[in-house]
């Protein structure tokens, strides 16, 4: 698998391991070994484990929920309770505690409740989508309407539509190729 866009903001690396591919999205995480190389590539952010019996579906209902979440709040629409309730759950649950990180990765945090690899990265996953709704980049974010992308991600400028240039230029020759099309 090509993870090109993981190392942004924790949530969004989370919530992207589904893709839009010919209209609907598809699952990036379809086995333990898929979770695995994620939580590898992840480096300190994922200090978990990931055994090779892990329960991947418990992985997979915390993400939908907080990509349902997100994917309300960028489009300006109302966000289920039941998500809401769900994270908040797990982060009442299993809180991560953090120190200072002064280049010793302490700045990790400690999962507290659990010694579970997947209850610990469905912890980090949700203290990491309170801290992005909480914070100042809330107003940055935003669902790339590129084809075959439909990724979440943090727009530099307000009126920035795609994650990444590549994003841009497809949908750029989709718009054309469309205006060809209609014109002959």
């Amino acid at each position: 698998m090509d993870w090109n866009w993981l190392g942004d903001h924790f949530a969004l690396d989370v919530v992207n391991t589904v893709q839009l591919q010919r209209g609907t999205y598809a699952e990036l995480i379809v086995s333990v070994d898929d979770l695995q190389e994620w939580a590898e590539l992840q480096g300190a952010r994922v200090p978990e484990v990931i055994s090779a019996n892990a329960d991947v579906e418990k992985f997979r209902v915390t993400r939908d929920h907080m990509l349902s979440l997100l994917r309300a709040v960028a489009s300006n629409m109302d966000v289920s309770e039941e998500c809401v309730e769900h994270i908040d759950d797990i982060a009442q649950r299993h809180p991560v505690t953090r120190r200072i990180d002064l280049g010793d990765g302490g700045g990790v945090g400690h999962v507290v409740g659990t010694a579970d690899p997947i209850e610990s990265l469905c912890a980090r996953a949700a203290s990491a989508v309170i801290d992005l709704l909480n914070g100042p980049d809330r107003d940055r974010l935003a669902l790339c309407d590129a084809p075959r992308c439909g990724q979440l991600f943090l727009q530099d400028r307000p009126n920035q539509q795609w994650c990444c240039g590549a994003c841009g230029n497809r949908a750029r020759a989709a718009r054309h190729h469309a205006v060809k099309k209609d014109r002959s």
